[in-house]
């Protein structure tokens, strides 16, 4: 009589485990908003995550638990904020977060490849490989149950009907163009089994086994990584082929490079343009405006004509920084400082072109007022900024790991952005250019999150005259009225504190 093994009883496990996790899913977000749903579906997984892994890797404070942090940060804005266009870059960023994470907190003391080859092996090689796994499991604790025989055919009707579905579905859909008969018979299905939504039903199905599979697949890679064969070769102590390695040897010896004088030159241009650059704008910005601008043409104007093409130069110049930091041959010490020297002033220069950028973008948010687009170009440019001393820094001390910084910046940086309340930032900015100017886009303003509301009572109450705010309020009514959460899983701080100060 046969028995289960342990890897048999192991993964059984693991999949029932990520069978609940997709039924809960399920019941948070299948016909719902997104809300408090969305920070709790995420400790659900780290539950799953760390029961699974517990044997292999405990938990305990280690760096890898920093970037749970702004997991969870990022996870819980959904049921704090409503900025739309956040919400859906934080639909991208938590699970690329999560995938760091979990790689991070599983991979070995000294991993043999670099950590963005690890993420993309991690996130599509490995899941991919054990997508199928699932189907295996379910086959083996059906095998232990029904006869060796009976198991095998069984097995061959499940096959036959997962490579019968899309065929189904394809000649389904064609029967129904081509007769209209059959298409009102298939329409009439429902009546016909007493109302059962065959369909609807299957669609929820799919999703559980969907999100299972996928849980199941990411995790179980985790626990036992497939390795590539020259890898397995390497950990077996086997010699690889003689090949391969020497063709690597020259690929890591003779990686291209740029030459000293190469690299000075295409500095030495580049600044004195930027030098140039840095002179006109002191005169025309920095200067208090002690040149005039040719007539027509008006600072608002002026601003606008440069602002985009700054931003295009400094992503450049960032580029440039990165390759001659890292790419360019540094054949005595006195070279690598006059390049340091070059490096400098096209950090400085750059600097001065952001100051610059942002000055533009001020003086046309002056004149035409705030948006969401325009603050986040501001705190992109403030970023730019950062990189760029983290850059300099850089030069002065070598053994600083400038990937790794320009990573932590960024994920510090994205959070605070999510966190700073950008749509009332922009509320705030409008209504003080109204008081300053008498102009205000009410309208835009009513298309905000809903944290713009307690400031458009507050700016009525002052100036109950400003046009447009009773229409604007109106609408956040409207749809408040009409996005009645359904389920406690669809709770939002802010649209519930807009619907008290409404309720006043």
């Amino acid at each position: 009589m046969k028995t289960e093994t342990a890897p048999v009883r192991s993964e059984g496990k693991l999949l029932l485990a990520a069978l609940g996790c997709a039924v809960v899913h399920h019941y948070l977000f299948y016909g719902k908003a997104w809300g408090v749903s969305f920070p709790l579906f995420v400790l659900i997984f780290y539950v799953y995550y760390y029961r699974a892994v517990r044997e292999k890797r405990e938990l305990r404070l280690e760096p890898s638990m920093a970037l749970a942090v702004p997991v969870l940060l990022l996870s819980f804005a959904y049921a704090v904020h409503s900025n739309l266009l956040l919400l859906v870059l934080n639909a991208l960023a938590v699970p690329l977060l999560i995938v760091a994470h979990t790689t991070w907190h599983m991979s070995e003391e000294r991993p043999k490849m670099p950590f963005i080859l690890r993420l993309l092996d991690q996130g599509f090689v490995q899941t991919l490989s054990y997508v199928p796994q699932p189907f295996v499991v379910a086959c083996r604790a059906l095998s232990f149950k029904v006869k060796a025989g009976r198991s095998r055919e069984l097995m061959k009707v499940l096959i036959g009907l997962i490579v019968s579905l899309p065929l189904l579905i394809a000649v389904v859909a064609l029967l129904a163009s081509a007769d209209s008969m059959f298409d009102r018979t298939l329409a009439r299905l429902p009546e016909l089994t007493n109302g059962l939504e065959l369909g609807l039903t299957l669609v929820r199905a799919l999703w559980i086994v969907c999100i299972a599979t996928g849980l199941f697949a990411y995790v179980r890679g985790l626990l036992q990584p497939k390795r590539w064969p020259l890898q397995a070769a390497e950990e077996a102590g086997a010699e690889p082929s003689v090949t391969a390695p020497a063709t690597a040897a020259t690929t890591s010896s003779t990686a291209p490079r740029i030459d000293a004088t190469v690299a000075a030159t295409i500095l030495v241009v580049l600044n004195a343009v930027y030098l140039l650059f840095a002179f006109v704008q002191f005169s025309y910005f920095f200067g208090g405006g002690a040149a005039e601008l040719p007539e027509g043409i008006t600072y608002a104007s002026y601003a606008r004509q440069g602002f985009a093409e700054l931003v295009v130069v400094t992503l450049i110049n960032l580029t440039v920084l990165m390759i001659m930091l890292y790419g360019a041959k540094r054949p005595s010490l006195a070279v690598w400082r006059f390049l340091r020297a070059l490096l400098g002033v096209l950090v400085g220069c750059t600097g001065i072109m952001l100051s610059s950028a942002y000055l533009r973008l001020s003086m046309y948010e002056e004149a035409y007022g705030y948006t969401v687009a325009r603050l986040l170009v501001h705190a992109f440019m403030l970023f730019l900024l950062a990189l760029f001393v983290l850059a300099l820094v850089k030069l002065w001390r070598e053994r600083l790991p400038l990937l790794r910084c320009y990573a932590a910046v960024t994920v510090t940086a994205y959070v605070i952005v999510n966190y700073f309340g950008i749509d009332a930032a922009v509320a705030r900015g409008n209504i003080q250019r109204y008081e300053a100017t008498g102009r205000i886009d009410a309208a835009y303003l009513g298309s905000l999150g809903y944290e713009v509301v307690p400031l458009l009572l507050e700016l009525k109450r002052k100036h109950p005259e400003t046009e447009g705010v009773d229409q604007a309020l109106q609408g956040f009514r409207s749809r408040i009225e009409n996005g009645k959460p359904a389920s406690w899983t669809e709770f939002n701080w802010s649209k519930w504190r807009a619907a008290k100060a409404l309720e006043e």
